[in-house]
């Protein structure tokens, strides 16, 4: 679907059908606070979401931004805050700021209750730490049981981590919440829908890392690029659910995708022209890296014939804004570039699978107008030298496919 501004939202197989369910939900139907049959047989005090935030402002993100200098952190409370309450819908944030001690907090309309029972509440946490995420897991899925839960991550990202806290195990010594101690802290514990409202976590490596792992989630909503202050409108995704608090996973994390493109269609935020979301299911990612694992070992013995193509396939495939900087290239056009230029009818079959095994893992996708051709929902790692690879890629359940054999037989190619 494409506006005038030339943002879009593409939402892939049967997810569109879904979307427009949902959006007909939302506008027609009306809830009523109170117990229906469905949550009489759950039992009173069972919601159907948790929707928790996991907000690590003890760092340079504790600022006023954009240009009307708004305060980040308060204007997301606020944002909660505006939401009609339901008991349908219980909404937590564990946050840390720069200044001060990190506290729990409980929203509903006009309120952010202060949760003063909880153990870490008022402490100088480390929010790098899988311990802490792991307590205030712990305590929400005590005090507020629910059907089902959408987890957003608030911070920095990067494919290695999902939290970064200046004031980390003790004053001015930072440490950062990798997306391992991410999958430890919330292990036992089913976690429908992750968001990570950060940069860079949408790379092929890591989302397969969740796919693989053991890590109970149906959907991860990544950007594979840097993205502005702005962030998901907290306002608006609340209050999705509490006017259908019966949507399914699926549907919520299609529903944050095309909320956050409606939000970034907005005077002043379309003018944050660094922006990507997408919403990743998990259950077709590992086909969709053994796609790319079998394109590999194609390319791989004959790389020297193709190392023209493919250098120039990576040229496109390097989105702006950074791209290079880090490494990464995306993965759709890469694909989509080798297919058009190598005259290999096995070659161009395996590309094929690729992206249609892509199209069945990203199914809802949020750019903005200057990188719509060039950002479609997960990167890849592709450094144009050895060195420049992160000692923690071998790592990587990613790396047994055949990915990083393909990229030292091309750095071999190009005399690097």
């Amino acid at each position: 679907m494409w506006d005038a501004g030339g943002r879009v939202v593409i939402m892939r197989g049967s997810a569109f059908a879904a979307v427009l369910t949902v959006l007909v939900l939302a506008t027609s139907m009306l809830v009523v606070p109170g117990l229906n049959a469905t949550q009489s047989a759950k039992g009173a005090d069972v919601a159907e979401w948790r929707y928790l935030v996991y907000l690590v402002a003890d760092n340079n993100l504790d600022v006023s931004a954009g240009q009307f200098h708004v305060p980040v952190v308060e204007d997301d409370f606020e944002e909660l805050m505006s939401v009609e309450s339901s008991t349908l819908v219980q909404c937590y944030v564990f946050v840390d700021r720069f200044e001060g001690p990190a506290n729990l907090f409980k929203f509903t309309k006009d309120n952010m209750e202060e949760i003063t029972d909880f153990e870490l509440n008022g402490e100088e946490v480390n929010m790098g730490s899988a311990t802490t995420l792991r307590a205030f897991i712990e305590y929400v899925y005590t005090a507020a049981p629910a059907e089902r839960t959408v987890l957003m991550f608030w911070d920095h990202g990067s494919w290695d981590y999902a939290a970064w806290d200046d004031n980390g195990p003790e004053p001015g010594v930072g440490d950062a919440l990798t997306h391992y101690e991410v999958m430890e802290a919330l292990d036992g514990y089913k976690v429908d829908v992750v968001g990570y409202d950060e940069c860079l976590v949408g790379q092929m490596e890591t989302v397969y890392e969740y796919a693989v792992n053991g890590f109970s989630a149906d959907y991860l909503m990544v950007s594979e690029t840097y993205t502005g202050w702005r962030g998901y409108p907290y306002d608006q995704t609340l209050a999705a659910l509490v006017e259908n608090p019966y949507m399914d996973s699926r549907e919520c994390a299609m529903m944050f995708i095309e909320q956050v493109d409606m939000l970034l269609k907005q005077r002043p935020y379309m003018s944050e022209i660094v922006n990507c979301h997408a919403a990743v299911d998990l259950s077709k990612v590992r086909a969709l890296a053994e796609s790319v694992g079998s394109f590999a070992k194609l390319l791989t013995p004959d790389v020297g014939t193709y190392v023209k193509d493919i250098s120039r396939a990576r040229g496109v495939a390097g989105f702006t804004w950074g791209a290079n900087a880090i490494n990464v290239a995306d993965l759709w056009t890469f694909v989509t570039t080798i297919d058009r230029f190598v005259a290999d009818e096995e070659i161009s079959d395996a590309c094929q699978q690729v992206l249609r095994a892509f199209d069945e893992a990203v199914i809802a996708l949020q750019v903005s107008h200057a990188m719509d051709h060039q950002v479609h929902g997960l990167g890849i790692s592709f450094a144009f030298h050895e060195r420049e690879v992160p000692d923690y890629y071998a790592e990587y359940s990613f790396d047994d496919g055949g990915w990083l054999e393909f990229l030292e037989a091309f750095w071999t190619a190009c005399g690097v």
